[in-house]
């Protein structure tokens, strides 16, 4: 695997007790910061209303990492790198959030450069954005990215609705906004088979087509999912 270079920073996971982060966040930070070059600079803030600490959280990484069977020696030194948060029940204590993220950079000589990942519902975009900006949060010494995971929106109108909320506070080239269903293969065969294809290019457009059902196999559950 060839090796890219990653800036040290700190990584701040929103929702970090919930199942994403479980499933995918967490063994994909785990894989990069294991072969890029600078990973061992980087770190993870856990953030989320559950009362969790520490070491609640990094049991939750090496459970989720053992399940992908990684080896046990690297992700024991790799959760030392992990830490948590606790905005509180009632998900307010923002200003304690800047300051543990303050603290964490200094004790760890980071230069401030921050990203802030939404793995949460979609309802929680608008207060949570609103909250980073009115703490401070979406400026620092360094860069500031907030990463949005889908749905964006539910239409166009609160797509637009969003998006305005959110640069209230940020510039367009701090957003990410990310799609992953949009990146698995099955979709992008079908995107290929089509334009690759005159016959199925032509015969495949909305002025030709019904309708389409999507059928969806796999044996997970909604696991608590049912909200979104």
């Amino acid at each position: 695997m060839a090796e890219d270079t990653v800036p040290p920073h700190l990584f701040v996971i929103f929702g970090a007790t919930g199942d994403l982060t479980s499933r995918k966040l967490i063994p994909a930070l785990f894989r990069v910061m294991q072969h890029a070059q600078g990973a061992e600079h980087c770190y993870v803030l856990g953030v989320a209303r559950s009362d969790w600490d520490d070491e609640a959280f990094r049991q939750q990484a090496r459970q989720a990492l053992a399940a992908k069977k990684a080896p046990a020696d690297a992700v024991q030194a790799w959760s030392r790198r992990l830490f948590y948060h606790s905005l509180g029940r009632h998900g307010a204590d923002y200003d304690g959030l800047r300051a543990r993220i303050e603290t964490l950079e200094t004790e760890h000589d980071l230069p401030g450069n921050r990203v802030f990942y939404l793995s949460m519902p979609p309802g929680a975009y608008p207060v949570t954005t609103e909250a980073l900006g009115d703490c401070g949060l979406s400026k620092s010494p360094g860069w500031t990215r907030i990463v949005i995971e889908k749905p964006f929106g539910r239409d166009l109108a609160s797509a637009r609705a969003l998006n305005a909320l959110i640069h209230r506070d940020f510039d367009e080239s701090q957003v990410y906004r990310i799609d992953h269903y949009l990146g698995k293969e099955t979709v992008q065969n079908l995107l290929a088979f089509r334009f690759a294809n005159m016959l199925f290019e032509s015969a495949w457009h909305r002025d030709r087509i019904e309708r389409v059902e999507i059928t969806v196999a796999e044996d997970l559950g909604l696991a608590g999912r049912a909200g979104y």
